[in-house]
């Protein structure tokens, strides 16, 4: 097994080969090669990026204490479910309510990939594509409805 500090250094690295990867595809197809995240405006709504030790996963989250607001939020993206399911390349998943710590939930429009590990690095190459090409979808919906998501 891996010590910790050996864990955090391979994260990194993921993250940073993940980063010129996703760089170079985006400027290619003359789009910012920074990805918006957390940059939505809507402090509840991220675009999200995960890689753990099970799995990867990539698209909207939901954050908010305020669970009529959270529902709010999501209720507006399944309002844009076909744009959603038609521009994604992979299956997308709507989780209303998720876990994530002992007192906090969040809801999810995000599409998953299994059985991969971020401290395997033979499946970096198909997890950079699967995050990739589920996040570039996800980065044009919300462009392209974010005054819809942004205001009642």
């Amino acid at each position: 097994m891996f010590t910790k500090e050996e864990k955090k250094a391979i994260r990194e690295e993921f993250w940073n080969k993940f980063k010129t990867y996703s760089n170079r595809k985006k400027l290619k197809i003359n789009k910012p090669g920074k990805w918006i995240m957390n940059d939505t405006g809507i402090r509840q709504l991220k675009l999200k990026f995960h890689f753990d030790t099970e799995k990867a996963f990539a698209g909207f989250e939901i954050e908010t204490r305020n669970i009529d607001k959270r529902i709010e939020l999501f209720d507006k993206l399944e309002k844009l479910k076909s744009v959603i399911e038609k521009s994604f390349p992979f299956e997308v998943k709507w989780i209303l309510e998720e876990p994530v710590a002992e007192t906090k939930t969040v809801s999810r429009v995000i599409s998953v990939m299994h059985n991969v590990s971020v401290y395997n690095r033979e499946c970096w190459p198909e997890v950079f594509s699967f995050l990739y090409e589920t996040m570039l979808p996800t980065e044009d919906i919300f462009l392209e409805y974010k005054d819809f998501l942004k205001y009642s």
